[in-house]
């Protein structure tokens, strides 16, 4: 995906969650960015959100 299309996919997923009143960080839309140009892995972006959950918590 090219960076124009990570930030448009990004955008568009976000107007999706705001409609049903959802919220999305910018650490997680970082990580989103991440995940979609292939510097992170799913397995290391999953593990980087449950750890930030388990901060959260």
């Amino acid at each position: 995906m090219s960076q124009n299309e990570i930030k448009t996919a990004i955008q568009n997923a976000e107007a999706s969650l705001n409609m049903e009143g959802l919220s999305v960080s910018d650490r997680t839309k970082a990580l989103c960015e991440k995940l979609l140009a292939k510097e992170i892995t799913m397995a290391e972006y999953i593990a980087i959100i449950k750890q930030n959950a388990m901060v959260g918590a």
